[in-house]
């Protein structure tokens, strides 16, 4: 059977940050969105493009004699090149790796003082899907498991001050990283006849 080649996908995860001690200190993750367009070639590859956004809440807890809040937002255009195990007419695994270049828009009040940052950096995202389909085709719904590496880093300067508790000035600055995971969905588009 000849497959679908126009795919939407769209992914809803759950993040969790590793590597960078005040990127796990400082930051909770709430949500990563990503919505893209693919073309599925006849050989299971498929190349895409789409939009990733992250949604991070500042620790209020992190700060024991401060009043701090915010957030910390990713927005990431992408590419993207995948290739699809089918397994049988229901069962697929999909192998993804993203690229694209990402924006870190932090927003905070610290101490009664409101700060804004911005900082951009080259994303890297290798991902594993586990998708089941429906009876008609035309929708998949599966688990996913993604890993963010973004060159652009979270320090004492996305809050706008000169040291964060418990680091000294300027020990940040290093990588962000994180793992995300949750739902995917794919949506066959009909073929053209």
């Amino acid at each position: 059977k000849t497959p679908h080649h126009s795919v939407i996908k769209a992914d809803f995860k759950l993040p969790t940050p590793t590597g960078d001690k005040m990127f796990r200190t400082f930051l909770n993750g709430v949500t990563d969105l990503d919505f893209s367009y693919n073309y599925r070639l006849l050989n299971d590859f498929a190349f895409g493009a789409g939009m990733k956004y992250g949604f991070w809440d500042v620790d209020v807890n992190a700060f024991p004699s401060d009043k701090v809040n915010g957030t910390h937002k990713i927005i990431n255009p992408f590419v993207s090149v995948s290739k699809v195990f089918q397994q049988n007419r229901q069962l697929f695994f999909e192998v993804e790796l993203k690229a694209g270049y990402n924006t870190f828009n932090t927003t905070s009040e610290y101490n009664g003082v409101g700060y804004t940052y911005k900082a951009s950096g080259i994303n890297f995202e290798p991902k594993f899907g586990v998708y089941l389909q429906t009876q008609s085709d035309l929708l998949s719904i599966g688990m996913t498991l993604n890993y963010n590496y973004m060159n652009a880093s979270f320090s004492e300067n996305n809050l706008g001050v000169n040291k964060l508790p418990g680091f000294s000035a300027g020990s940040g600055g290093n990588p962000t990283q994180y793992f995300s995971v949750g739902f995917g969905f794919y949506t066959f588009l009909p073929n053209k006849d």
